[in-house]
């Protein structure tokens, strides 16, 4: 029997069981015409980052990825294909599980990308909702978001895409959700709320207004003795105690 479509967070959910999740940048790149400059290298990484994060933080395991490059194959195209393909290898994706396509048609004077992923959830599971009364929230890295900051890949304020997922597989965690550009504000109170809990904010000298960009930290719940064992895992990235879960 089909369970339909239903939207979880920043997701499609089809059937029960596979997650979509999409992302895009349009005028930032090399191009002449685009409004902020930053190599096609960049562009591709935090293009593919954002969704690939949503996917992970689901519970899902992704399975494809399909970039939409409104730029040339070569030399373009090519160089945000390797970037997209190496991203996509660090959450297990293999490059053959990478397709798309590039603009052949007219000469493009500015950038443009597209970026879906697929995830296949384990059977039985659903998107959010395993926090418990008593959990703690942390963030694995500190919201950055241009212009206010230098959002570089490798940054160390950033939580890597490789100890995101080793936090994920680490069984230490009950729920996770990546920040956005609301910012810890907003997502912490989504997060409580998917489990029918409330969040008591905790100090932790991270602002809530400011906005995560792309998914530069993400939130995790877990219990209060698996606090340090996590900040070993997302190191060098910091990690904050930023609320504590209740039921309302």
């Amino acid at each position: 029997m089909s369970l339909g479509t239903a939207r979880v967070r920043d997701l499609l959910v089809l059937d029960g069981s596979l997650v979509v999740a999409s992302d895009s940048i349009g005028g930032i790149g090399p191009k002449p015409a685009d409004s902020v400059f930053a190599d096609a290298i960049t562009v591709a990484h935090f293009a593919l980052r954002v969704p690939l994060l949503e996917v992970l933080c689901a519970g899902a395991r992704p399975i494809a990825v399909v970039d939409a490059l409104c730029v040339e194959r070569d030399p373009t195209g090519q160089v945000m294909i390797d970037e997209i393909r190496r991203l996509a290898g660090e959450a297990g994706v293999p490059p053959e599980a990478v397709t798309g396509s590039t603009e052949e048609n007219v000469p493009t004077r500015a950038t443009g990308i597209g970026v879906t992923v697929l995830g296949r959830l384990p059977a039985g599971a659903v998107v959010g909702g395993g926090s418990q009364p008593g959990d703690l929230v942390v963030c694995a890295g500190l919201p950055l978001s241009a212009p206010r900051d230098d959002v570089v890949i490798g940054h160390p304020g950033q939580v890597s895409v490789t100890a995101a997922r080793a936090v994920l597989a680490s069984g230490l965690v009950r729920d996770a959700l990546p920040v956005g550009s609301k910012g810890l504000g907003w997502e912490i109170p989504q997060l409580a709320a998917s489990a029918g809990l409330e969040a008591v904010w905790v100090e932790s000298g991270l602002s809530r207004a400011d906005s995560g960009g792309p998914a530069s930290c993400v939130l995790f719940s877990c219990a209060a003795d698996s606090v340090e064992r996590l900040r070993t895992l997302v190191a060098p990235a910091p990690l904050a105690v930023v609320a504590r879960l209740a039921a309302r």
